[in-house]
């Protein structure tokens, strides 16, 4: 009897694995309106920095969760650790990383930083953040007004929250540094960010768990993932109106931090970041890109590409469109919108 039992639950195992691996969707075009918006926690929104900046033409909004300023790290790790984290020689050099910017714009590695002039912007700090210093976000906030008219960003540096994504009651207690950096906070981070996005949005209501989706990332990069440090799959949300074609909807992409990748918290940045009640009331697709570790190259913590580790010759394309995350991610988006996105 109990190797019958046994076998019996290795076959039901087998059949959920299949299932599973059969869950993983094919992204296609859906019926996409307005301008694309961005989000992401620590390693994740200097990412959305980066994609905002070099694609401000595709882009019109960022929310901001625990990062600084776009080419923050000047494509060296040590500066990612000391100026970039934890605010030490003198934290990020905002002048010096704008006059970069800038020069990119001239050498058209990056849009025009004049498509920023209307976009919005959420910038998000927790007081009690000891992984990322508070003053780093606000040198993030520093970069943003120089681009953005007053009033177009919008930031929140009181709440004494830890490293984490805030949210009204999800994940480890607010204050506490933990695993999987998501925070019970009684503040819904996520809601705020889309709001100051997009404006009067209805009420949030309950996500469905059905409709977030696995889907397969290997189409938009070439070789292996693992060499760039990008995962096989990563999670859509496709709420219930957007699934046939007949509503039109908003898209929104969101990049996890370091340390919240399948390996490590499974789905829980997808499903639990806060992004997805908003997005069920609302006809927001939001797309979940997904990173994996690499040893080699020194991310062992599966952090999107902020300081360069995908430039191994040398040359820093990490925060241009050249970048291969970033050429990643754009395309992710291009496919859902059906055709190259510009505002």
């Amino acid at each position: 009897f109990i190797v019958k039992m046994r076998n019996f639950f290795l076959f039901l195992a087998f059949i959920v694995a299949s299932i599973n691996a059969a869950s993983v969707i094919k992204l296609s075009a859906l019926n996409i309106v307005g301008a694309p918006t961005l989000s992401g926690l620590s390693a994740g929104g200097f990412m959305a920095v980066q994609m905002h900046v070099a694609h401000s033409a595709t882009f019109n909004g960022s929310a901001i969760y625990a990062a600084g300023p776009y080419f923050c790290a000047e494509g060296s790790f040590s500066f990612a650790e000391e100026k970039c984290m934890y605010y030490l020689m003198g934290g990020p050099d905002t002048s010096k990383l704008i006059s970069y910017t800038d020069k990119q714009v001239s050498a058209k590695t990056i849009d025009d930083t004049a498509n920023l002039k209307d976009d919005k912007v959420f910038i998000y700090s927790g007081s009690k953040d000891s992984v990322v210093d508070p003053k780093v976000v606000h040198a993030l906030e520093d970069y943003y007004n120089n681009y953005l008219p007053q009033g177009n960003v919008v930031s929140n540096f009181k709440l004494a929250s830890q490293h984490c994504i805030p949210t009204l009651n999800y994940g480890e207690t607010c204050g506490k540094l933990s695993s999987p950096y998501i925070g019970d906070c009684a503040y819904d981070g996520a809601g705020t960010g889309l709001q100051q996005m997009l404006g009067t949005l209805n009420k949030a209501t309950t996500a469905v768990a059905a409709n977030l989706f696995t889907f397969d990332q290997t189409p938009f990069f070439s070789g292996a993932g693992k060499d760039i440090c990008l995962s096989d799959t990563g999670y859509i949300y496709i709420p219930t109106a957007c699934q046939n074609g007949a509503s039109a909807c908003r898209l929104h992409m969101s990049f996890h931090g370091c340390s919240q990748e399948q390996a490590s918290i499974g789905s829980d940045y997808a499903n639990h970041a806060g992004f997805n009640t908003w997005a069920e009331a609302n006809n927001i697709v939001v797309v979940y890109p997904y990173a994996v570790a690499n040893q080699k190259l020194g991310n062992p913590n599966a952090c999107f590409d902020w300081w360069g580790y995908t430039d191994p010759s040398g040359e820093v394309n990490y925060t241009l469109q050249s970048g291969v995350q970033i050429k990643f991610a754009k395309s992710i988006v291009d496919t859902l919108i059906g055709t190259a996105a510009q505002k």
